[in-house]
């Protein structure tokens, strides 16, 4: 059962069922919430970032280790994959399983400025 609508924090890594980018299937997986706590509290949607165990396009990664996680626990070292961004309806999330620290927070936000050619 997901947690309460307007609880989902910028930062938090969750559990859902994410589509393939061809649309056809869907696999569960971890992702990180990046949209804005004030925006999270307003919509039924968030914007998260896919979390992967494989490195590719590594300029557009940001690695992910136990040691980066504010609270939960990693199954392996990952990637939040900032080339892989998706608007979820909160009714799809299975489960929130961890947060990750500020600084790593920043980290993402650097990468998406190179993502989207933001200066």
């Amino acid at each position: 059962m997901p947690k309460s609508s307007s609880s989902f924090r910028q930062g938090e890594i969750l559990l859902l069922e994410l589509p393939f980018t061809d649309y056809i299937g869907k696999k569960l997986r971890p992702v990180l919430v990046i949209s804005s706590n004030e925006l999270n509290r307003i919509s039924d949607d968030l914007i998260v970032l896919k979390i992967t165990g494989s490195p590719h396009f590594r300029e557009f990664q940001v690695e992910l280790e136990q040691r980066d996680l504010l609270k939960g626990k990693l199954k392996k070292k990952s990637f939040i994959d900032c080339s892989s961004v998706f608007t979820v309806e909160k009714s799809l999330v299975i489960k929130s399983i961890g947060e990750i620290r500020p600084v790593k927070i920043d980290e993402v936000k650097e990468t998406l400025k190179r993502t989207f050619g933001i200066c």
